[in-house]
């Protein structure tokens, strides 16, 4: 599997014991092409693994190139200028659907592209 989005649980053999969510999120990616997904949330304490799981997720539909396309963007909670968050989505959205599209690996740390790139 190419990692397009480097996840941050490090080496991938740690991630592991997730079998249970990642099939009903597979089950929900399935009905997505059809029309039949609902919204989910993923709810739960800090440090248990809701990023990794989703991380994960990007990685394995970026990897099937199927109809549906993978978007993550993780939202730190700190004060920010909607004016800077609107350009961190727009470049994250447009980064990683070009990345999608054209097969190419996004950059270390998860940046997205420059205006120039795009």
């Amino acid at each position: 599997m190419i990692y397009a989005f480097e996840e941050r649980i490090g080496d991938q053999s740690l991630f592991c014991g997730r079998r249970e969510q990642m099939a009903l999120l597979m089950n929900w990616v399935n009905l997505i092409p059809r029309k039949m997904a609902k919204s989910r949330a993923l709810l739960g304490r800090r440090k248990c693994g809701k990023s990794a799981i989703m991380q994960r997720l990007f990685n394995i539909l970026w990897n099937q190139n199927g109809p549906v396309i993978p978007f993550y963007l993780e939202v730190l909670d700190h004060d920010q200028w909607l004016l800077d968050f609107s350009d961190t989505y727009y470049r994250t959205f447009i980064s990683q659907y070009l990345s999608f599209k054209t097969r190419t690996v996004l950059p270390l740390g998860n940046q997205p592209w420059k205006f120039s790139k795009l």
